[in-house]
């Protein structure tokens, strides 16, 4: 038997339970075949949104205080907004609650821990991450080149499956670290910034 085979093993099962937390809002099935509806690859992100911070080492000064909110910011991509607000609602982030703010432009003086970057306003990723630069934000886009722009991870449909990519150099930047079972599943890891 090879011996890595258990520890292979035991992390598939934690990929897969991971993973099976968000599974239900991915696809619809019809007839065998996987197709995925606007509204479900939206519920999705959202859903992706809500658990990777869970999959992030967050430094000690990332919230002012034990009471702060985790605070989610969201630029374009108003289906997203919406059922990213629906979900918050509620629910808890690293052990506390939820907020979402819509913005159109990064705002630095605004106290976010993760930013979501819509296809609409791709061409401002270097912008977010400039804003940003140095504090502990996790930048989030749903484009083709995100991780190239400075994103740490990135939303890709591939065989009509919501997928994502990431950027653990991105992130560091940030004084964050991608956790190993995040970057296990997702589809693309890129290694250093272009």
């Amino acid at each position: 038997m090879n011996p890595l085979a258990p520890r292979v093993q035991r992390r598939r099962r934690t990929v897969l339970s991971a993973m099976c937390a968000i599974a239900p809002w991915s696809l619809w099935l019809r007839g065998g075949r996987a197709v995925a509806t606007h509204a479900a690859v939206e519920q999705v992100k959202a859903a992706y949104l809500l658990k990777f911070p869970d999959f992030v080492e967050w430094p000690p000064r990332t919230f002012s205080t034990a009471n702060s909110p985790f605070v989610i910011a969201v630029s374009g991509a108003d289906d997203v907004y919406v059922e990213l607000r629906e979900m918050a609602s509620g629910s808890r982030v690293l052990g506390r609650a939820v907020e979402v703010l819509r913005l159109q432009n990064p705002e630095p003086g605004i106290v976010t821990q993760l930013v979501f970057v819509g296809k609409d306003r791709a061409g401002q990723i270097p912008a977010w991450v400039d804003a940003y630069a140095g504090r502990p934000v996790v930048i989030v886009a749903d484009t083709a080149g995100a991780l190239e722009s400075g994103a740490a991870l990135n939303f890709v449909e591939i065989d009509n499956r919501l997928r994502f990519e990431a950027a653990p150099a991105a992130a560091e930047r940030s004084g964050l670290r991608l956790s190993s079972r995040l970057l296990g599943v997702a589809e693309r890891v890129l290694k250093t910034r272009s």
